[in-house]
């Protein structure tokens, strides 16, 4: 069975009204169809299925790659795979297929007939080195509007396609399956939207997870509200309805100020706490009757604010400590709850948006948000599609930007009953852009902001510098330990810890790793610095990593570093003599419980630095050199003289500066009557001297 999920980005109250786009995901390879809950024989048509969840679910990242799709390969089973609409569509505009292949591979021809017209056909090419599983979009431009059912079909030559999405753009709302409104759930872009009796749905910020805020639920609901799956459209800019998940806004003021109610359907409000006061437990989420508590004051009194992009701050005005609304995977099981800090991601909210008359004059479009665009080689370029919606227009559209400083239309002039406009930017310094998108046609017209943050990759150095909670995407980096949700990496730069909370993004990665696109929150995390991992990033496999031997105690700018230090003792089971310092361990990796050591013993020790209260050592690798006994024999292991230093016995000698240095390595004598003024240490076996030139 095929599964595809039919996601309309803009639906319509009756057919004939507006220009719009119907767009079809596909999941599986399989060709049947229905419409509605009406199955067609044959392989003619499309299925328009919600089961199609696991596409919706989130198997697409931020750089691109997309996990489902139909696959078409090469060979004589594939030739010519394709399907045909069940319905026919009325004045099609235009076609945009989005499709990959594999890595490297994966070219063909793909093939467009609207009705009886003659086929459009159109060459896929061979990707970029490396770029083949990025998604791509394919425009058909059409002599003319056509008519008809739609049959398209792949001649896949190299490898294969898969074919992710087709998206239709034609005079009505054809295919006009049962069940469609004339409302949306859109985007908040300005809290002073926000209106009392709004109904929205909380969904997550960015484009990193797809799930919304459910309703509180005793069999689903632990101390929080738990996620559900949810469908976006592709820009983010709305979020199909599910009917558990809708809350009711409404507007209070009082003592507190101004502040919003959030209510389900049956009228419970949204309160940080445990819900009963009884409980004393106050970083929770959850539904009471009532807004006020003795106990937690307002716990169900809101303030929300929302940046251009989006993303919504919604803090509790109670006395929970835990205050912050927002959305944590949490290891696979994505619930919405309340935070002390921003440490998680915060919310998006959706308004429901109604058409009050379909027959008055109307233009649509949404925001363009580019989000978060890194530079490369110092500059930063895109471009973006904007549908424009229209109904009962009599003039062709006007479009410009109010200012036109960072962005540039491709058109000034559509017709009026809408299209595409193509907004692009090449940018070279970072910074927040926007500028503001006009669109008219006689006395109507609509105003959308367009906005893009254009930033660099820092180095580690750099990230460390941040607040806390910043958002930032790194240079490569490289892995020196992986250990559970810990991932210890370097550059030229320093040393920091990658956080991976629910195990999701850096399994399987090891020592010698080179990671790219690294994007998180950074925190100074008590002492270490670190980065809460918030998107997949990309790897390859690099030259394993060595730990650094060093001979004087880490502080705390060596927190993270991987160091190994060589002949060194216990002071007992959990203090390291580095020289005559001592240094705590602190046993992260639990490798120190499992290894058997001894007061006097003397030892390789390889680890990482850390903040634990205090500078403390986490060993990864433990290495016996020599026993007590041994040492005493070897404490006359070199005699130092004023101009030589000699090794009878043949034991390996090193020669250091005060700082570390190593300057020799041999297990002849030394030589010292070349060596400049200073201070020195010597080492050979258990035997340590410093002494001054």
């Amino acid at each position: 069975m095929k599964k595809i999920f039919l996601f309309l980005s803009f639906v319509v109250l009756s057919a004939g009204l507006f220009a719009t786009q119907t767009t079809y995901t596909f999941y599986d390879k399989q060709w049947s169809s229905k419409v509605g809950t009406v199955k067609v024989s044959g392989t003619d048509g499309w299925v328009c299925d919600v089961a199609g969840a696991d596409y919706s679910e989130g198997k697409q990242t931020p750089q691109g790659y997309m996990y489902a799709g139909v696959q078409v390969t090469s060979g004589d089973a594939y030739k010519n795979a394709g399907a045909t609409s069940v319905l026919s569509f009325t004045d099609i505009r235009r076609l945009v297929f989005n499709y990959r292949t594999n890595a490297s591979k994966g070219k063909g021809t793909l093939y467009v007939q609207i009705g009886d017209n003659e086929p459009v056909a159109t060459q896929i090419e061979r990707p970029e080195k490396s770029k083949g599983e990025l998604n791509r979009d394919l425009e058909i431009g059409l002599p003319q509007v056509q008519s008809g059912k739609i049959r398209f079909w792949i001649d896949c030559t190299e490898n294969s396609i898969y074919i992710n999405t087709i998206s239709i753009r034609a005079k009505d709302g054809s295919p006009n399956i049962g069940g469609l409104t004339a409302d949306v759930f859109t985007l908040v872009t300005d809290a002073a939207d926000l209106q009392d009796g709004d109904e929205v749905i909380f969904g997550v910020s960015g484009n990193q997870h797809n799930y919304i805020m459910g309703l509180y639920d005793p069999y689903n609901s632990r101390n929080n509200i738990y996620a559900l799956r949810a469908t976006y459209s592709p820009d983010r800019q709305t979020v199909n309805e599910q009917a558990d998940a809708v809350y009711t806004l409404y507007k209070g003021s009082s003592d507190i100020g101004d502040y919003f109610v959030i209510a389900d359907v049956d009228g419970y409000v949204l309160v940080a706490s445990g819900g009963n006061p009884n409980h004393n437990e106050n970083n929770y989420l959850t539904i009471w009757d009532d807004i006020y508590s003795s106990s937690y004051g307002y716990y169900g009194a809101w303030t929300i604010s929302v940046d251009v992009t989006g993303e919504a701050s919604v803090e509790n005005l109670g006395v929970s400590r835990s205050n912050k609304l927002q959305f944590n995977l949490n290891g696979g099981t994505p619930i919405f709850s309340c935070y002390s800090t921003w440490s998680q991601t915060r919310p998006a909210i959706y308004r429901r948006v109604t058409i009050d008359d379909p027959t008055a004059p109307y233009i649509s479009t949404t925001m363009c948000n580019f989000g978060t665009v890194l530079m490369d080689n110092g500059v930063a370029e895109g471009s973006k599609l904007v549908e424009v919606n229209t109904a009962n227009l009599t003039e062709d559209l006007q479009c410009y930007l109010l200012h036109g400083d960072a962005f540039t239309l491709d058109r000034s002039t559509l017709d009026r009953d809408g299209d595409v406009l193509n907004i692009s930017f090449s940018i070279s310094e970072p910074g927040d852009y926007r500028d503001t998108l006009i669109i008219s046609s006689s006395e109507i017209e609509t105003r959308v902001s367009v906005i893009a943050r254009i930033d660099r990759r820092l180095t580690i150095r750099e990230a460390c510098s941040l607040y806390d909670f910043v958002q930032c995407t790194l240079e490569p980096v490289v892995i020196t330990k992986k250990y559970d949700k810990y991932i210890f990496v370097h550059d030229d730069t320093g040393d920091m810890l990658l956080f991976d909370g629910g195990n999701l993004y850096a399994k399987d990665r090891k020592n010698g790793d080179v990671l790219t696109e690294v994007t998180g929150r950074f925190k100074n995390y008590y002492g270490n610095p670190e980065l809460n991992l918030s998107a997949q990033f990309q790897y390859k496999a690099g030259s394993a990593i060595a730990p650094e031997v060093v001979h004087s105690k880490p502080d705390s700018a060596d927190v993270c570093r991987y160091l190994r230090f060589e002949n060194v003792q216990y002071a007992d089971k959990n203090i390291l003599l580095i020289g005559s310092e001592q240094l705590p361990i602190y046993d992260l990796f639990k490798y120190q419980s499992q290894t058997q050591v001894s007061v006097g013993d003397s030892y390789n020790i390889e680890g990482f630095v850390y903040y634990y209260n205090e500078v403390v050592f986490c060993p990864s690798k433990i290495e016996r050199v020599t026993s007590g006994v041994e040492q005493q024999n070897e404490q006359h292991a070199f005699v130092l003289t004023a101009d030589r230093i000699i090794n009878s016995q043949r034991l390996p000698l090193q020669l250091y500066t005060a700082d570390g240095k190593l300057l020799c390595d041999t297990r002849s004598d030394i030589s010292l009557g070349d060596l400049p003024s200073g201070t020195y240490i010597v080492r050979c076996g258990a035997q340590c001297e410093v002494f001054v030139r």
